[in-house]
């Protein structure tokens, strides 16, 4: 028999308990989230049903104007242009790679959607919101002409409104072809360049549809942001937006797998810019590149700036003459040099090569390099900071060991010279290697660090990043000095620049001033943006400036420098990294702060036999270049000494000791001079030779005018005698 039916008993009524709680949030959904879904509906309807709108007028063209630059005389340097070619072309001139390349990178559905992409805009909103900043744009390229060319850039969401709404109306209007085409010649390249055909003129002397598979990519990589993007100014992201672009077009199946090998490799060669140089091109680059930095592209090339700069036509001109004279063969290492009036700051001679209109790396602003002993007068300046005298004493051996020198424990004098007991004075004044890393080791590294920052190293933040390193809007890469004891003989790298200005700092008797390419800038309407000097800082004190400088005007006199003499008084200090790979003279006078570097430009590579100097050191070529160049730039300004400062002023707490009644006078005692005597150092068999000290203390030094403070002896570290083998890499520097 089957089973009867269930019988169910439904209940006449429910019964529902209503909570406040209850209540009040049904409330707020009610008033919340019915009126958030029906504005988000709207705005998806406008999206994706914009109302019809009349076409407003095309913005006036640019009033873009021509820049130039000058000389301090007042002489014509060079011409910035605002553009190359302002006639449009279309789109059939233009290169087939260049179309593919704009849309593949900015806006992979242009021909999809109607000028507004919801998708595109979704999934930048995503972005943002995960990175929790902007980091990618939901414009088309519809939308991107919209505002090159009727809405402008100002940042509004009134503008955003308006602009989706004429993107709209535009895509009925015109064509795709016709759209991309006005897009590709509307667009700001860079370097002044707005199009297309002016870009292509500007980087590579061709017309657009010239252009190959990778420059396409390098010009449309420009786009986001011209001015960080620039491969002229910033060839580095540039070579790094280009592959993007390469990438985002085999993603999106307009180039194949092999077309993408081949233009990954070939990477394409600037051939112009919008830099029309009458003199000095090494100069106006510098002046260029701080401009870009400091004003912008566009108001560089099209704002019409009046720029008067700080070179001295005449030094400018001796500096290239002594270089190009020096080294004149195919073959050569190259030279840089750099002239700071310590006085100002200004940057009155600036050589960064040998032809600018074939390399564009302008080693005097770019090319950082180890310095050698040339850094030891910050090492030198820390020690006198902190209360050392010029007579302090450590011994000099030829080789030393010390636990806390890395990454092993031995440093080298330059051809393993020996000294014995030595002061400050005589190891400066014969850079020798095994005082100085015994000294940065008793001062601390850092001090040194904190004395050349003070002093000019790093170097101002447009001067450009160190290679490798990727520039952001807080950090522009400067040069970096790390806190190691290996910086007392130059191991870390800096720019010629940086080192005539930090040199130009003990010149000016401790007072720095940021080095300055520009003593004046106008804008189009004549307003002046910047004018004069940069601002003194009183980095070291004077009393410690004046015995540094003492000290190493002796280096000139008779140490490593004396090739350097120049017939007036100068002060300065060689430099030679390992292996003779870079060479140096840094030196300056009252008046004038010089900088040499010689080297290979491409590679660091020992510099031999070079015009029969079998191994160049600072105290070779780079000296004899220095001295050349200060005899002709300072020939008509009369020498002059550095000047000793007062003795500093003792601070005054308002207390006094009571007077106390006058004692008979005493008979003076008469002093007593006690003969320094050279320890005797007795290793281990075999039995050491120690050299005796050579200098005697300058008679310059016991007539400074104010009292040195006494430092009690520490005993030095012990020295390990060596075993006769060469030193490594980074430890021989002179």
């Amino acid at each position: 028999m089957a089973n009867p039916p269930a019988t169910v008993r439904v209940p006449g009524r429910l019964r529902f308990r209503h909570r406040p709680r209850d209540v009040a949030l049904a409330a707020v959904v009610v008033l919340l989230g019915v009126p958030g879904v029906a504005l988000a509906f709207a705005f998806a309807a406008f999206l994706l049903f914009p109302p019809p709108v009349t076409l407003p007028q095309p913005q006036a063209a640019t009033n873009a104007a021509t820049s130039h630059i000058y000389a301090a005389d007042g002489s014509l340097l060079a011409s910035l242009h605002a553009q190359y070619n302002r006639e449009p072309v279309t789109l059939d001139q233009m290169a087939p790679s260049l179309q593919k390349a704009a849309v593949a990178s900015e806006d992979t559905r242009f021909y999809q959607h109607s000028g507004i992409d919801l998708k595109s805009i979704f999934r930048a909103l995503l972005a943002d919101v995960r990175a929790k900043t902007a980091v990618q744009g939901g414009s088309t390229i519809t939308e991107q002409y919209v505002k090159n060319v009727y809405t402008g850039n100002q940042k509004s969401l009134f503008r955003k409104f308006r602009e989706a709404l004429v993107a709209a109306q535009v895509e009925r209007t015109y064509s795709k072809a016709k759209i991309l085409e006005s897009y590709l010649n509307s667009t700001y390249f860079g370097e002044g360049a707005y199009g297309a055909e002016a870009a292509s003129q500007t980087y590579f002397n061709k017309h657009a549809l010239e252009l190959s598979l990778s420059e396409s990519a390098e010009l449309v990589g420009v786009i986001p942001a011209p001015e960080a993007y620039s491969p002229f100014s910033h060839p580095q992201q540039a070579e790094e937006r280009r592959l993007i672009v390469l990438d985002r077009m085999r993603a999106a199946g307009v180039i194949t797998q092999d077309q993408l090998v081949a233009a990954r490799t070939s990477k394409p060669t600037l051939v112009s810019s919008k830099v029309q140089v009458v003199r000095f091109p090494w100069f106006v680059d510098a002046v260029q590149r701080y401009l870009s930095q400091r004003y912008g592209d566009k108001a560089v090339f099209s704002g019409g700036l009046e720029v008067t700069t700080t070179v001295d036509p005449a030094m400018q001109t001796q500096a290239e003459s002594v270089l190009a004279r020096t080294l004149n063969r195919p073959d050569d290492p190259y030279a840089s040099l750099v002239s700071v009036d310590p006085r100002t700051g200004y940057v009155t001679a600036l050589v960064g090569g040998r032809d600018y209109n074939t390399e564009k790396f302008n080693i005097a602003i770019q090319g950082r390099r180890q310095p050698g002993s040339s850094f030891k007068p910050f090492v030198l300046v820390a020690a006198l900071e902190s209360g050392l005298t010029p007579g302090f004493t450590l011994p000099g051996p030829s080789t030393i060991c010390l636990a806390a020198w890395k990454p092993d424990c031995h440093v080298a004098n330059f051809s393993n010279e020996s000294f014995g007991q030595i002061s400050l004075e005589t190891a400066t004044i014969n850079s020798v290697n095994t005082y100085y890393a015994q000294l940065v080791l008793r001062v601390g590294p850092g001090k040194v660090v904190d004395a050349a920052r003070r002093m000019g190293i790093p170097g101002p933040a447009w001067l450009p990043g160190r290679s490798g390193c990727k520039q952001t809007a807080s950090d522009h890469c400067p040069t970096q000095l790390e806190a190691v004891p290996s910086i007392a003989l130059g191991s870390e790298e800096v720019t010629p620049l940086e080192m005539a200005s930090a040199y130009a700092t003990l010149a000016a008797g401790g007072a720095y001033r940021q080095p300055k390419l520009v003593s004046k800038v106008t804008d189009g309407t004549g307003q002046i943006l910047e004018s004069g000097p940069s601002a003194p800082v009183q980095a070291i004190s004077p009393q410690v400036a004046f015995t540094a400088t003492t000290l190493l005007q002796e280096v000139i006199a008779q140490g490593t420098g004396t090739a350097a003499a120049i017939g007036r008084p100068a002060a300065g200090k060689t430099g030679t990294a390992t292996d003779f790979r870079n060479a140096w003279f840094v030196g300056y006078t009252p008046d004038l702060a010089t900088s040499v570097w010689m080297g290979y430009r491409d590679a660091n590579q020992a510099m031999r036999n070079i015009h029969g100097v079998a191994q160049v050191t600072g105290g070779s070529l780079p000296a004899g270049m220095w001295s050349a160049y200060m005899k002709a730039a300072l020939a008509s300004v009369p020498g002059s000494p550095f000047i000793a400062p007062p003795p500093p002023t003792p601070t005054d707490s308002g207390f006094r000791l009571p007077l106390l009644p006058t004692p008979s006078p005493s008979p003076e005692p008469t002093p007593t001079v006690t003969a320094t005597v050279t320890p005797t150092v007795t290793p281990a068999t075999p039995t050491a030779t120690v050299t005796p000290v050579r200098p005697s203390l300058s008679p310059l030094l016991p007539l400074l005018p104010w009292p040195l403070a006494p430092v009690p002896v520490v005993p030095s570290p012990s020295v390990v005698p060596s075993p006769s083998r060469p030193s490594r890499a980074g430890h021989r520097f002179r």
